[in-house]
């Protein structure tokens, strides 16, 4: 078994947990990994960067190696120090709520050696807890009349 931190889309309620962890992994618990959540210009994922000392939310699941490979498909990870990567895939502590290790996972980085990256990033997720993110994102792009029939 592999285990795996995620922080974006493949969490819980998000729409790749659906497709690539819901039924081919193991759920082990909550953690945090130390960094930056950024936005991606163009995109509904986030990029992650180890340098700064926000504590990113995130879930831990160990998945077997076939499903590990299609992380790294999900990912743009052909491998160990590729350039077209959009993600590298390194091992981490995964912290608790107290900044104590409590684990090492893999945790898919927003590779900054490419040069596509660098141009699309974004700005600083400050919630550092994409879901959280993206539930207010949709609050604020929701009209109080988007409920309502034939308003007046």
């Amino acid at each position: 078994m592999v285990r795996v931190f995620v922080y974006g889309t493949l969490r819980k309620g998000m729409y790749n947990h659906d497709i690539y962890l819901r039924e081919r992994s193991v759920y082990c618990g909550d953690g945090y990994i130390k960094g930056s959540l950024m936005t991606i210009a163009g995109v509904v994922y986030p990029a992650f960067l180890p340098q700064g000392d926000h504590l990113v939310f995130g879930e831990l699941y160990d998945v077997d190696e076939e499903t590990a490979q299609c992380l790294d498909e999900l990912e743009s990870y052909f491998g160990e120090h590729n350039q077209d990567n959009e993600y590298n895939k390194i091992s981490m502590d995964i912290l608790d709520q107290d900044g104590q290790v409590k684990d090492q996972a893999y945790v898919y980085i927003y590779n900054m050696d490419n040069p596509r990256n660098v141009e699309s990033l974004g700005d600083d997720i400050e919630e550092s807890d994409y879901v959280l993110y993206m539930q207010k994102q949709k609050l604020r792009n929701q009209s109080v009349f988007d409920d309502q029939e034939n308003v007046l």
